[in-house]
């Protein structure tokens, strides 16, 4: 493991306390702390002593497992020669749908419990969770005392100065089921900048999708999730002309809820077609879209388990058809019941 990174003299001697079988631990700090290598090195010292290791990537941004965007599962067996390989394929993923957690706290707390779940369901016997560097916010306190309550580990470590974190952890110093150790940043940890950070992102999906193909999706085979489309009943043609000349604008496709509608048009409608359309439609609610506003963007094609079969890019939507085409892993669009939206576009990475 030397060759892989060089190891700081104190993280042998805190992976002496708390690398033992039926222990999770969960991994805090800033970006460009050192993280992700101490969750690698905690690995390979796992690995070494015979354990099967569970590692949950929940750094969004700049996954090491799995694509970005998503919260990776990978499980390492006792005593592989190389056990951390950066950038590997997940064992098990969960789609986010964005590079950063704000706006995104409740996928990212899920994913990260339903991925820790996982490697326990898997007999992980040791299970390392390393995190992104949104500390400092209001909403990443928040978000990261969710993550500690939700997962309960036996250790939760912080990278950085004891007071840079303390507004996360002080709530937890006396109670008994959870150990909270401090390390320092690691000496040799450069600053990688933003545009580091996209270039890494940018790699690893283009990894991903460098075997993809093109296939196409039947609006009427999925529904949709987190977003209000693909869910109601799609307007016909006599509908759709109706909705175009009340709106005055070109109405490519739309959808009744329930005293609801969903539509989506060729230009942004002003706040004043949208209330004209509520009062004379008496509907409680009516979302508008463009087109433009689907295409490049991420998506998570979701099978009948419930679990991811592939992320996928929106390339076009084809109203006449009513079809999607999206780029995602061979065979998988077939298999896919929903289509969960995220809000990552890959030309605006």
């Amino acid at each position: 493991m030397n060759a892989i990174y060089e190891i700081n003299h104190e993280w042998k001697k805190l992976a002496r306390r708390i690398v033992t079988a039926k222990q999770l631990a969960l991994v805090i700090g800033s970006a460009d702390t050192g993280k992700s290598t101490f969750c690698r090195f905690l690995t390979d010292v796992a690995v070494a002593e015979g354990l099967k290791v569970g590692f949950v990537d929940a750094d969004i941004g700049q996954s090491q497992v799995g694509p970005p965007t998503t919260i990776g599962l990978k499980c390492f067996a006792p005593a592989m020669e190389t056990p951390f390989e950066i950038d590997g394929d997940a064992d098990k993923l969960y789609f986010v749908g964005a590079a950063s957690p704000r706006r995104n706290l409740l996928e990212v707390v899920t994913g990260t419990r339903l991925m820790v779940d996982a490697a326990r369901n898997a007999e992980c016997d040791f299970i390392v969770v390393d995190t992104t560097g949104y500390v400092h916010e209001n909403a990443a306190i928040v978000l990261k005392q969710h993550k500690i309550e939700l997962l309960r580990p036996n250790h939760l470590v912080c990278i950085g100065r004891s007071t840079e974190l303390e507004q996360i952890t002080a709530g937890y110093s006396q109670q008994t089921w959870l150990t909270v150790h401090h390390l320092l940043p690691h000496p040799r940890v450069r600053s990688k900048s933003n545009k580091a950070r996209t270039r890494h992102r940018k790699s690893r999906l283009g990894t991903y999708f460098a075997d993809s193909t093109v296939q196409r999706v039947p609006f009427e085979q999925i529904r949709g999730g987190r977003t209000p489309f693909f869910i109601g009943r799609i307007a016909n043609e006599k509908e759709l002309e109706i909705l175009t000349r009340l709106t005055e604008t070109e109405v490519h496709h739309a959808e009744w809820g329930k005293r609801t509608l969903c539509l989506i048009a060729s230009v942004h409608l002003p706040k004043s077609a949208i209330a004209a359309l509520k009062n004379y439609l008496s509907l409680e609610r009516v979302t508008t879209e463009v087109r433009s506003a689907f295409t490049k963007r991420l998506v998570g094609l979701i099978g009948t388990s419930g679990d991811i079969l592939s992320i996928g890019i929106i390339e076009e939507l084809d109203f006449q058809k009513r079809e999607l085409s999206i780029r995602c892993k061979p065979e998988v669009a077939k298999a896919a019941c929903t289509l969960q939206f995220g809000d990552y576009r890959i030309d605006a990475s």
